[in-house]
């Protein structure tokens, strides 16, 4: 089974992790570009421990608000 999570859904960017029930040591992160109804993925990320996906997962968050902020 294949669990997202939705770590940051703003406006113009989505970032989610993903992760796979059948293979324990792969977590991915993945950042979309969203323009109307359209997504595109922009990069994406793997990892083989939760927490270091989490943190860069985060860490990604952190510098799109900030990017936001600053425009």
């Amino acid at each position: 089974m294949k669990h997202i999570t939705v770590i940051s859904n703003e406006r113009d960017c989505s970032i989610e992790l993903t992760h796979h029930d059948s293979d324990q040591s792969t977590w991915i992160v993945r950042r979309w570009k969203k323009f109307l109804w359209f997504k595109k993925q922009i990069s994406s990320d793997w990892f083989n421990d939760e927490r270091q996906a989490i943190a860069f997962a985060n860490e990604l968050k952190q510098k799109h608000i900030i990017q936001l902020r600053s425009s």
